[in-house]
């Protein structure tokens, strides 16, 4: 084989792959499913998020992790990791469970803020990123929400 030919062809190689690798991923829509407390101590609480994963692209996401940080009326309250891995297929769905940790002084602070307001609704942001299994990036994500506290039972 003629070695200009060789030449071109894995060049014509690299230049495919590297387009492959810039494919633009638009990031996972992650909303929150549920929250669970699991555990409390005078300075810590755990709590356990579902996330509900959405996937608006035309190709699986093949998740390896996510970090992720819950606001409630845009005060950090907790923040959590989760090595867990999920596939959400081609403008498909998952729910995934991450825990995440919380502290006195910002369960202190949310009690605080709700005396000064009316009983009703709270306003959460849901921020953070996800990990794709073998590629080198992450993509980030925000939710914003609002849940009704006249509606519990």
């Amino acid at each position: 084989m003629n070695p200009r030919m060789l030449f071109i062809g894995l060049l014509a190689l690299l230049i495919g792959g590297c387009a492959a690798l810039r494919q633009q991923l638009e990031p996972p829509v992650l909303t929150l499913a549920g929250i669970q407390l699991r555990e409390a101590t005078l300075f810590e609480q755990r709590y356990r998020l579902r996330l509900r994963l959405q996937n608006p692209n035309d190709t699986a996401l093949p998740i390896s992790g996510v970090h992720c940080r819950l606001f409630i009326n845009e005060r950090e309250f907790a923040q959590g990791v989760s090595p867990a891995a999920v596939e959400v297929p081609r403008f498909g769905e998952a729910v995934l469970e991450v825990d995440v940790v919380s502290d006195l002084r910002r369960v202190l602070e949310q009690l605080r803020d709700a005396q000064g307001r009316q009983a009703g609704s709270v306003d959460y942001r849901l921020t953070g990123k996800v990990a794709l299994e073998g590629r080198p990036v992450t993509l980030p994500f925000e939710y914003r929400g609002r849940f009704d506290l006249g509606a519990l039972p």
